[in-house]
């Protein structure tokens, strides 16, 4: 048996549940530390730190991904077509993230966030999310963009490899 914070259905919460919040919070602040390790670090152990990042990018993607067809399921209407599709696209997306040259995974990551937030926000509108997204997405996506986006700028001021 799992222990549990919350105890009611989270496809149905107006708020965002304790867990929820906690979880979703830490994935987010591991970019900070990052950043944060990147700057206290001798540049040979910069290009580790940023590869990291990358794979942790990559990673937020994939959870997000996993995130969006597993509440598809509590979906009043069931899974619809396009929440396979959206997952696939997510999924290829966080992937290809942690595949693609450097500088590309770091100015397609910022652009992918918002893409993500402005979709949980459309879906959660219409009862395809559950509802507290629209009150944890936005300040936990936005956050994230503005860690990627100063990940991104230090890898290329620093000494990431251009792979």
């Amino acid at each position: 048996m799992t222990p549990r914070l919350y105890k009611g259905e989270e496809a149905k919460a107006e708020h965002t549940p304790l867990e929820g919040g906690i979880l979703g919070w830490l994935a987010i602040l591991m970019l900070a530390v990052l950043l944060v390790a990147a700057r206290l670090t001798s540049r040979n152990t910069q290009s580790l730190i940023f590869r990291i990042a990358r794979i942790w990018v990559a990673g937020l993607f994939c959870f997000f991904a996993g995130v969006h067809r597993g509440a598809s399921f509590y979906s009043p209407e069931g899974p619809r077509l396009s929440d396979p599709l959206i997952f696939l696209t997510m999924h290829f997306g966080g992937l290809s993230l942690a595949l693609v040259p450097s500088r590309t995974a770091w100015t397609l990551a910022p652009a992918g966030m918002l893409l993500t937030l402005g979709g949980d926000l459309f879906l959660a509108r219409q009862n395809r999310l559950p509802r507290f997204f629209l009150r944890l997405r936005p300040l936990q996506l936005i956050v994230a963009t503005l860690l990627i986006s100063r990940l991104g700028s230090a890898a290329r001021s620093g000494t990431e490899d251009k792979t």
